[in-house]
């Protein structure tokens, strides 16, 4: 019997099957990717009706609105201002100043609102005096009466003196002075450097920081802080307590005063303590001084010698020089004789 048709049928029955069985696969994913969208547009629905739901069920509330004012409403006031930066012993003019419209809660209590609050209707500056300006204001500066001197006033330094405080002066040089570095407005501390015990034969000094943050009024007679420019003074003004400037005047008889002088803005007090001349012989010599390092120094090690020893043997009438190798012994601390 011929095999050829025989393997012809085998071969269309396979084929068949394979194919059903791959439209069965494609139909079955092709199914699951329907039922698996429907799934996810089923899901998004039923969230979204629930989270519907839950929003008609809440309790409804009314909005909160926030009501800016009108700008029509806010009731504004004549302020007299600045027209100019003014300095401290400058002349006032009517010039230097002008009429601003400001909302009136925002207005001092005791504002200038009027040119006649400041300057009389017959005002004559050579006859009544001019006015004279207590402090400095910048342009577009609210001026407030205690700014400003009466008719023939000037510009005292009694006018910058805080309440509490009183103005004393110190004798000072291009050392104890800062080299003239220091300006009406800094913060110095006072450096006090006596001799507690005269009668010893070698000087013993001492040094103390008496007082901080010292507000300085002026130098020698000037009182302008925007004189930047350095000179050295004979005496400088500070402003300090009443105690404050009794403890000056005995300490600038019994030593030395120093001024020391503070960064811009560094008010704050800060720990200090005496230091005498022992101690600063002690910082001189101490091991923080900065010394010269010392270069290490190298030591070779010196070669041994080789173990060999050299031996003559002689015979009869003959010499000869033999090296031989150096056997160590080992020392023994045994003493007694063989044998017992």
């Amino acid at each position: 019997m011929d095999a050829g048709p025989l393997v012809c049928l085998n071969w269309e029955l396979g084929w068949s099957t394979y194919r059903d069985m791959r439209t069965n696969t494609l139909v079955t994913l092709g199914a699951s990717a329907v039922f698996g969208i429907m799934a996810i547009v089923l899901a998004r629905g039923w969230i979204r009706g629930a989270v519907e739901n839950e929003f008609r069920q809440l309790p409804s509330q009314p909005a909160l609105h926030t009501s800016f004012p009108n700008a029509l409403d806010i009731q504004t006031v004549p302020v007299l201002v600045a027209n100019t930066d003014l300095l401290f012993g400058d002349e006032l003019t009517p010039d230097a100043l002008r009429l601003v419209e400001m909302p009136e809660d925002a207005v001092p209590l005791d504002a200038m609102r009027d040119m006649a609050d400041v300057f009389p209707a017959d005002y004559n500056p050579l006859e009544s005096g001019a006015l004279i300006m207590l402090d400095d204001i910048r342009m577009n500066e609210i001026i407030l009466p205690h700014r400003v001197s009466g008719l023939g006033g000037r510009g005292s330094l009694s006018a910058r003196i805080r309440p509490g405080y009183r103005a004393v002066s110190i004798r000072v040089n291009d050392v104890t002075g800062v080299s003239g570095f220091v300006v009406p407005g800094d913060l110095v501390d006072i450096q006090y450097v006596s001799e507690p015990n005269p009668g010893l034969g070698k000087p013993l000094y001492r040094s103390d920081i008496i007082l901080q943050s010292v507000r300085v009024l002026g130098i020698d007679q000037s009182h302008n802080r925007n004189n930047d420019a350095p000179e050295v003074a004979r005496t400088v003004t500070l402003e300090v307590s009443h105690m404050d400037a009794q403890a000056l005047a005995i300490a600038q008889e019994a030593g030395t005063l120093t001024l020391v002088l503070r960064a811009v803005g560094e008010a704050l007090p800060s720990t200090t303590k005496s230091l005498d001349s022992r101690q600063l012989d002690m910082r001189a010599n101490s091991d923080s001084s900065a010394k010269k390092p010392r270069r290490p120094v190298r030591v070779t090690p010196k070669k041994a010698p080789p173990p060999i020893a050299q031996i003559t043997v002689i015979r009869g009438d003959t010499s000869q020089s033999v090296s031989v190798r150096k056997e160590t012994i080992p020392s023994s601390t045994d003493t007694k004789l063989a044998g017992g």
